[in-house]
């Protein structure tokens, strides 16, 4: 489109500016993964800049002063006026294409926080408002207010993940002049003054004044959409908890943030990662301190709330403080060598990430690694070497995909939250158990462009739609690293449904290959078969378990119901797969890796399988390790054989919630010895395995010239 192109007119734009740390995030997904929905309403929520639930923080940058010298213009690649006239007329012609796009479009809704935060003067204000006017002069305002101690404690968390090395918890504050960020009346005395005090729509951000009780319910209401026939997001909880707010501080003050350096992807994924994996709660201050900063607005907010909400009996906000310690706990633990070894890890792994020349900035981490730089001489020839290769791109314009099939109870966890999700030389799509999306993927809409492919395959592919999502994924991670989805059932699937997902995906992924992890049989069986029973107990249900059955013995179990054998037996006939994998994909495109490999030296298997990807393995080794599914006590097994003796302690079994039946088992477990349940095959349970699985074995060995025997696997 052009740059004299007649932009498309609507009725009205709903502003969403939050402020920060009023659920804006989960307002955010909640557009994002109802686009389609929204826009056969006539409703566009557009992908520049809010693509994956995020802020649409490029509005923000397109109406700023001088945006390259700000975190959010780093962030979009701005670096001097000339990047931001392009980089502004790039969001025009990109929203003209979108409205364009949706016919009988009425509605354009923006939503980012930072509305709030960084547009902060009326000379910004009108520069947005300016902006806007390409496509209405209707303009509603909506805005939540939130107690501002609350937000401070909310914000201290997020001050933290931004690379803040000592952040204070409360602004400090001398004399009358109030900082703006906290100051909601004069933030709705400004933006009323340049909007109109009928276009702002305010609420507050408490349970008791949303309706319905609800923030979603209250926004839809608020701004006239419908939300039924639209999917909720999951709670989003970005707070820390007081070990990740230990953690953070230690990276902030070993690794210092430079944000007009441009975004260093290492240490953000290193801060994100800390961020996943201590969620929680903490409470930086104590309760006099936060009366003493509240107290500063209360003024304000008692002439807001006049002003604002006429109808409000009563103050803005509840005023009681006993969600605070009187005196703040001693922080004893010195997490200073745990970051130190982080840090060593990632920046190691960073050479595969950055473009500016990976043996340079292996070279340049000798003066961090000490004693070790005779091996990070090593490395970085080997980078070097790995860059010099040809970059292999499909003809669909995406890098290699590949897709990881490990069979249940071969480490596919491990290999999710260890290694697929945390090296930053892999476009990494999902199952992370921390990601909030459906199947566990990077986003809603990753998720919604695989479904046809992978998991509903007699849905229709939208083959553009598809295509376009996950290329605009790629280019944000970076466009160089191939891109990866783990998940363990696409392995197990019915032959028929499996050829379709590979050829499915072929035609719209392009350059497909396979990655599958295995186990010997006669262990990894007994350990899927203790799964089984777990998952049912907790979940009530298990595709290998008779239905409310709460336990089987493990022989029924291995024979199965007569029927499997002639449809799809998922312990056993993944071996068809395998096959129509190699014959589809060719030899080359398929790699298989052994659990057993693992065991012995987890930074050579890690390498192996990057090796088979074209990913460097630089730092593979400093991954953290961890056991990530608990496995069955003999407490629980034996409290599990106790219910199944009894009809009606099965029936009440199984009419408990999921969560009571996991309460109950914790309960089990915890009050019994702690050991681990181990299964001892009897001869005839492993003359049953060696049956079923020599054949495979024998053809795994010829294929790929797999050592099997060493591992004790039948043959």
């Amino acid at each position: 489109m052009s740059r004299n192109a007649t932009p498309v007119r609507v009725d009205r734009i709903v502003l969403h500016i939050g402020t920060e740390k009023t659920g804006t995030s989960s307002i955010q997904h909640f557009l994002s993964n109802n686009r389609a929905e929204l826009a056969a309403e006539g409703v566009v929520y557009p992908r520049f800049t809010g693509l994956n639930g995020g802020s649409q923080w490029g509005v923000v940058a397109a109406v700023q002063g001088r945006p390259w010298k700000t975190e959010i213009g780093a962030r979009l690649g701005i670096r001097n006026k000339g990047g931001a006239d392009t980089y502004r007329q790039r969001l025009l012609e990109a929203f003209d294409q979108e409205l364009l796009a949706c016919p009988g479009c009425h509605t354009l809704i923006l939503s980012s926080e930072h509305f709030h935060s960084r547009l902060i003067g009326p000379a910004r204000l009108h520069a947005l408002k300016k902006l806007l006017s390409r496509w209405s002069d209707n303009v509603q305002v909506v805005v939540y207010f939130r107690r501002q101690d609350r937000v401070a404690i909310s914000h201290y968390s997020t001050k933290l993940k931004t690379g803040q090395a000592e952040p204070r918890v409360f602004s400090a504050i001398a004399g009358d002049l109030l900082p703006y960020y906290y100051d909601y009346e004069r933030i709705y005395a400004n933006w009323s003054r340049v909007f109109g005090e009928k276009a702002l729509h305010a609420g507050i951000f408490a349970p008791k004044h949303l309706a319905g009780g609800d923030l979603l319910t209250d926004f839809c209401d608020r701004i006239g959409i419908a939300e039924e026939g639209k999917s909720r997001p999951a709670k989003i909880n970005e707070s820390l908890s007081e070990t990740g707010v230990q953690l953070l501080l230690e990276l902030n003050r070993q690794w210092p943030k430079e944000p007009l350096k441009g975004v260093n992807p290492s240490r953000e994924l290193l801060a994100a990662s800390i961020g996943r994996e201590h969620r929680g709660r903490n409470v930086p201050a104590t309760r006099a301190q936060a009366q003493a900063f509240y107290a500063h607005f209360a003024p304000g907010n008692a002439r807001l709330a006049k002003k604002a909400f006429p109808a409000l009996v009563g103050p803005l906000f509840d005023e009681g403080f006993s969600d605070y310690p009187e005196v703040l706990a001693p922080r004893d633990t010195d997490l200073s060598a745990e970051v130190r070894r982080r840090i060593r890890g990632w920046r190691a792994a960073s050479v595969a990430e950055q473009k500016l020349g990976v043996t340079r900035r292996l070279l340049s981490a000798l003066q961090l690694l000490g004693g070790a730089a005779a091996r990070i001489k090593l490395l970085a020839a080997r980078a070097g070497r790995w860059r010099m290769r040809p970059l292999k791109v499909s003809t669909t314009g995406l890098p290699p995909v590949f897709l990881h099939m490990g069979l249940p109870k071969t480490a596919t966890t491990t290999l999710q939250e260890t290694l697929f999700g945390q090296h930053p030389g892999i476009c990494y799509l999902g199952k992370r158990n921390g990601w909030m999306a459906k199947k566990h993927c990077a986003s809603e809409e990753v998720y919604r462009a695989l479904r046809p492919i992978l998991w509903r395959c007699w849905a229709p592919t939208n083959v553009v739609q598809a295509h376009s999502v996950l290329q605009a994924y790629s280019q944000a991670q970076g466009p160089e690293k191939p891109i990866l989805g783990s998940w363990e059932a696409l392995l197990i699937k019915p032959p028929v449904e499996f050829q379709y997902i590979l050829r499915e995906a072929q035609n719209v992924l392009g350059d497909v290959h396979v990655i599958a992890t295995l186990r010997n049989p006669l262990k990894r069986l007994p350990s899927a078969y203790l799964h089984a029973l777990r998952d049912c107990a907790r979940h009530g249900k298990h595709h290998t378990i008779p239905k409310n059955r709460a336990f089987i013995p493990l022989d029924k179990w291995l024979a199965g119901p007569s029927w499997w054998r002639l449809t799809n037996d998922t312990r056993f006939d993944f071996g068809k797969n395998l096959r129509f994998a190699v014959e589809f994909l060719g030899r080359d495109k398929v790699g298989i890796f052994l659990l057993e490999d693992m065991i012995e030296d987890r930074e050579a298997f890690f390498a192996s399988i990057l090796d088979f990807m074209g990913v460097d393995n630089a730092g593979v080794e400093l991954f953290e390790d961890r056991h990530l599914n608990p496995a069955l006590t003999a407490a629980e097994l034996e409290f599990l054989q106790t219910i199944e003796a009894s009809e009606d302690e099965r029936k009440r079994w199984f009419e408990l919630s999921n969560r009571e039946r996991r309460l109950s088992l914790k309960d089990v477990a915890k009050k019994g010895d702690g050991d681990k349940c181990k299964i001892v095959l009897s001869d005839a349970q492993r003359a049953l395995i060696e049956a079923r699985s020599r054949e495979l074995n024998r053809w795994l060995v010829d294929t790929f010239d797999l050592d099997l025997a060493r591992h004790g696997y039948p043959l």
